[in-house]
C-alpha cells in the first residue's frame, strides 16, 4: 500500500510541476510579447538612423588619394600623377573640391579617391634638348614657344665623343621623356 501512496504522490507532483511550468511559461511569453513590440519599435528607429546616415554628404577623408591627369594638346602627351589629398580639402564635399581645383574637371569623387583632369594647350615638361656646353653635355627643357630653358650640365665630357656625335650635339638633339633621356645619356657614359 505504501507503494501506491508513493506512486500517487509522484504522479500528483508531476502534474503540479507541469502546471507550474505551464503557468511560468505563459507568464514569460506574455512578458516577451511586450518586448517584441518594443523590439519592433527599436528596429524601426534603427532603420530611420541608417537612412539618416546614408543620406549624409560624401566628404574627402584625410587619407584620400588625388589622381591628376593632364593632356597636352601641342605634343599630344598625357601625364598622370598621384598625391595625397592636401589638408585644405579634407572634409570638403564635391562642390567645395571643385572650387579648390577650379582649373580642373572632377571626373570621379569619393571619400577615398578624387580623379581630376584638364587639357593644357602647350607641351609637357618632358621635351629635352641635349647640347654641348663648355666641353660637357648640357640639358635644357623646351617650353611652349620652343625656347630652351637651361637645366644643367652633366659630368659627361664631349672630348671623347665621335665627330658625328659632336656635330649632332652642336645642332641639338631633342629627346622626349625622362626614361629616353636617361637611356640617351647612358649611351655617352
Amino acid at each position: 500500500m505504501k507503494k501506491w501512496v508513493i506512486a500517487i504522490l509522484i504522479v500528483l507532483l508531476f502534474i503540479v510541476s507541469a502546471m507550474a511550468g505551464f503557468i511560468v511559461r505563459s507568464f514569460i511569453n506574455f512578458s516577451k510579447g511586450d518586448k517584441k513590440e518594443n523590439n519592433i519599435v527599436l528596429a524601426e528607429e534603427k532603420i530611420d538612423k541608417i537612412v539618416d546616415a546614408s543620406s549624409k554628404e560624401v566628404t574627402v577623408s584625410p587619407n584620400a588619394e588625388v589622381v591628376l591627369t593632364e593632356y597636352f594638346q601641342k605634343c599630344g602627351h598625357t601625364k598622370t600623377w598621384k598625391e595625397i589629398a592636401p589638408r585644405e580639402i579634407v572634409n570638403l564635399n564635391r562642390e567645395k573640391v571643385e572650387e579648390f581645383y577650379k582649373d580642373w574637371n572632377v571626373d570621379e569623387f569619393s571619400a577615398n579617391q578624387i580623379r581630376l583632369s584638364r587639357t593644357n594647350k602647350g607641351i609637357c615638361d618632358e621635351h629635352y634638348m641635349i647640347r654641348e656646353s663648355n666641353g660637357y653635355i648640357s640639358i635644357s627643357i623646351k617650353n611652349d614657344i620652343g625656347e630652351c630653358i637651361f637645366k644643367g650640365l652633366t659630368d659627361i665630357p664631349v672630348q671623347y665623343l665621335t665627330e658625328e656625335d659632336i656635330a649632332k650635339l652642336e645642332k641639338g638633339i631633342e629627346v622626349v621623356g625622362k626614361e629616353n633621356l636617361n637611356k640617351f645619356l647612358e649611351d655617352f657614359e
